[in-house]
């Protein structure tokens, strides 16, 4: 009985080794620019990652209103950290500078992500 106790043990701990060695291999470190359009014309920005995650983005460039699109745009980008993923929803009254900007960080990702 220990035995198979002991071998399901281990199976496991391979396998959630192998998951988190695989979330390691996402992203090259460093700092990638992206842009997007949003409602009001371009918005840029620039995503930095370490090896499996986004550290920080900072926003470079956008023409939206402050009081709706950039109110957004901070939303937007504490959401992105908080998940680590640009897979969220867009905010209501904001939907063209939400696309923009998700448009923005997936541009600069796609640049960061290690092809295999």
């Amino acid at each position: 009985m220990k035995k198979y106790v002991l071998l399901i043990a281990c199976a496991l701990l391979g396998l959630a080794a192998c998951l988190s060695f695989n979330k390691f291999a996402v992203y090259e470190a460093g700092n990638w620019e992206g842009s997007g359009t949003g409602y009001n014309g371009l918005i840029r920005v620039v995503v930095e990652t370490d090896a499996s995650s986004i550290i920080d983005i900072n926003v470079l460039e956008h023409n939206e209103d402050m009081l709706v699109g950039g109110e957004a745009i901070r939303d937007l980008k504490e959401l992105v950290l908080e998940t680590d993923s640009t897979d969220i929803d867009a905010i209501s009254g904001a939907t063209q500078t939400c696309e923009g900007f998700i448009y923005a960080v997936d541009n600069a990702l796609s640049k960061a992500r290690i092809k295999k």
